[in-house]
């Protein structure tokens, strides 16, 4: 038998995608390191040669999981947007799409936001948690703010309108229905924020 090509960027990889899955269902204190080896088909002496500990696994799924995922789904789209509202409501109806399309017991519905989840379990807990999770959600909040600024310069956003606000509103509600959604594991209630977030966005027209 030829001998196992090693491949550390791989299994890395491997380890950071069964450790979000894991925290995902779990929680971070609840989530269990046997479970991260088990999954990602590694023995624990190689989940440690990566990572000092569960908590430097969680921060690299921060940083290397939940950050990317906003600059993909956000601040990349409205940064090289000419219509920001137009731009939100994109975003929106493709994470309803995600959504409607997921498996409830594996996703939002059932599991909700993962940044919202470690925001609510760790922030209180522990500071470094906390900063992370602080500077995600201003660069988000900022992209959004950012955005609307830009439109009310074109003449598409109207001049009244505060865009820190609204930024602060918009997160807020992702995160809201996110946590409620979870509760009410229902699809419909997911569905109900969406279709009044559209009409809200389209009241921001100049």
């Amino acid at each position: 038998m030829a001998p196992r090509t090693r491949d550390p960027k791989r299994t890395r990889r491997r380890i950071l995608e069964a450790a979000y899955k894991e925290f995902y269902r779990n929680g971070f204190q609840g989530g269990s390191i046997n479970a991260i080896v088990r999954h990602a088909g590694i023995t624990k002496g190689a989940l440690f040669h990566h990572f000092s500990g569960k908590d430097a696994l969680a921060h690299a799924v921060i940083d290397e999981f939940l950050v990317p995922a906003v600059q993909r789904w956000w601040v990349e789209p409205l940064a090289r947007a000419d219509d920001p509202i137009a731009a939100i409501q994109d975003v929106f109806r493709r994470f309803r799409k995600r959504i409607e399309q997921e498996s409830p017991a594996s996703g939002y519905v059932y599991n909700g936001c993962p940044i919202c989840n470690y925001a609510t379990e760790m922030s209180p807990l522990d500071e470094e948690f906390r900063q992370r999770l602080h500077q995600l959600y201003s660069d988000w909040r900022t992209a959004i703010a950012t955005a609307l600024e830009e439109g009310q310069f074109r003449g598409s956003v109207r001049k009244d309108v505060r865009p820190a606000d609204e930024a602060a509103f918009l997160v807020a509600t992702i995160a809201g229905t996110a946590s409620t959604g979870k509760a009410a594991q229902k699809l419909s209630l997911f569905q109900h924020v969406f279709r009044a977030t559209d009409r809200y966005l389209e009241s921001l027209r100049a």
